[in-house]
C-alpha cells in the first residue's frame, strides 16, 4: 500500500509505470511517498510532507503501538529530483513560516519561498535518510542495526525538484516513493545514529573564485569511551561545488587531519551515497571535519551579479562595500550554494552530545 501526507485513513495502489519500487509485504514494512509534484519550466519546488509513525505501522500490517525498527531503506524517484531528505520531528515553529504537522501534512512550496524553503525550522530535526539520485536507492543496514522510531513520532519528507537552469525535470513533475523495513526487536543489536550539518558562512566570489570551506562534528564526548562505526555517508553542494571531503577526525586538533579521507565526492548533482559494514572508526570524543571546494562561476544573463548581490544584500544582510558577485547559503540551486554532510553510524549518541562547528 501506498500512503501520501495527508490522507492518514486513504492509500491508493500506485500504477506499474509510476515506480518500479514494489511495496514491503505486510507485516514486513511499508511504502509511503509524495504523490505527483507539478514542476514548470523555471521552477524549483521544495514540498515537505508528513507522517505520524502509528499511521505508517497500521498501513504496513504492523503494531501501530510499538516502535519501528528501521533497517532497510528503498527510496525510488525520477529524473529531476536535487534532493530528497527524511527527518525526525523535534521542536516546532508555532510562527506562520513555520513548519507545523499539527497545522498542515503538506507545505507545497516553490522558487524559494514558503516555509518547507526555510532551513531553520528544521535545525533540530534528526537525520533518517537522504539521497540525491535520480532512480533508486536500495539500502540495508549492517546485520543489527536500526534506527528506532516512536510511533507516537512524527517524520518529515522534503522532495526538491528543478526545472531550470543547472537541472531539468523531462516529465515537469517529480515523484518519490519509499520503502521502510522493519527489524524484529530480538534481532536488534545496535541504534543507528544519523549526523546532518551544514556550513552556513560560504561564500564564492568573484574576487575568491575557488575557496574550500571545513568544519567538523564531534559524535561522542571524550569521557563517553565510546567509539563509533561509521556505515553511510553523502554529501551536498550545488553546481560550483568541485570537491567534497570527510576525515575520521580525532576532536583535538582544529585543522585537516593529516589521514585519507573516507568519503571524496567530484560530482555535485549524483553525490555517491558511500555504505558499508565500516567506511571508519571515530575514536570516543572524535568525529568528522570536512571540507567543501568551489569554483566560481558566471551566473546565468538573466540572474546576473545584480540577482547575487541583491541576495547577499537583502538575506545576509551584507554591506554595499562587501557586495562581490557571491554565492552564498541558499537553497536556489542557480543562485545560491551548499555545504551539507550526512552521516550515519552506530551506536547513536545522545543528541545532545554531537556538537557541530
Amino acid at each position: 500500500m501506498f500512503l501520501v501526507a495527508g490522507c492518514p485513513e486513504e492509500s491508493t495502489e500506485p500504477p506499474p509505470e509510476e515506480t518500479e519500487l514494489a511495496p514491503p509485504p505486510q507485516g514486513q514494512g511499508f511504502q509511503f511517498g509524495t504523490g505527483e509534484q507539478p514542476v514548470g519550466a523555471g521552477e524549483e519546488v521544495q514540498n515537505c510532507y508528513f507522517f505520524k509513525v502509528k499511521d505508517l505501522l497500521k498501513k504496513g500490517g504492523l503494531d501501530e503501538g510499538k516502535q519501528l525498527n528501521l533497517h532497510q531503506v528503498q527510496i525510488h524517484q525520477n529524473e529531476g529530483s536535487h534532493h530528497m531528505n527524511l527527518f525526525r520531528v523535534r521542536s516546532i515553529n508555532p510562527a506562520d513560516d513555520g513548519l507545523d504537522p499539527n497545522r498542515a501534512q503538506e507545505y507545497l512550496n516553490k522558487n524559494g519561498t514558503g516555509p518547507c524553503f526555510k532551513s531553520t525550522n528544521w535545525a533540530d530535526w534528526p537525520l533518517i535518510a537522504n539521497t540525491q539520485i535520480d532512480g533508486q536507492l536500495d539500502w540495508t543496514f549492517p546485520d543489527g542495526v536500526a534506527n528506532k522510531l516512536d510511533p507516537e513520532e512524527w517524520i518529515m519528507l522534503q522532495s526538491h525538484f528543478v526545472n531550470a537552469t543547472t537541472q531539468t525535470t523531462p516529465a515537469g513533475s517529480g515523484q518519490v516513493f519509499i520503502n521502510f523495513w522493519h527489524l524484529p526487536d530480538n534481532e536488534v543489536v545496535h541504534e543507528m545514529g544519523t549526523l546532518f550539518a551544514t556550513k552556513q558562512s560560504i561564500r564564492v566570489c568573484q574576487s575568491n573564485p575557488a575557496p574550500t570551506f571545513s568544519g567538523s562534528c564531534q559524535l561522542t564526548k571524550p569521557d563517553s569511551g565510546q567509539s563509533v562505526t561509521v556505515i553511510g555517508a553523502n554529501a551536498h553542494f550545488h553546481s560550483r561545488g568541485k570537491q567534497f571531503e570527510m576525515f575520521a577526525w580525532d576532536g583535538l586538533e582544529p585543522t585537516q587531519p593529516a589521514t585519507a579521507p573516507f568519503y571524496t565526492s567530484q560530482t555535485w548533482d549524483e553525490p555517491p551515497m558511500e555504505r558499508g559494514d565500516s567506511l571508519t572508526t571515530i575514536p570516543a570524543g572524535g568525529g568528522v571535519f570536512y571540507n567543501c571546494s568551489y569554483q566560481w562561476q558566471e551566473p546565468s544573463a538573466e540572474l546576473g551579479c545584480a540577482g547575487l548581490d541583491e541576495f547577499d544584500r537583502t538575506v545576509k544582510m551584507t554591506p554595499e562595500e562587501n557586495l562581490d558577485c557571491c554565492y552564498t547559503f541558499g537553497p536556489m540551486v542557480d543562485k545560491n550554494e551548499h555545504c551539507n554532510i550526512f552521516v550515519y553510524y552506530y551506536p547513536k549518541s545522545p543528541e545532545g552530545d554531537v556538537n557541530c562547528n
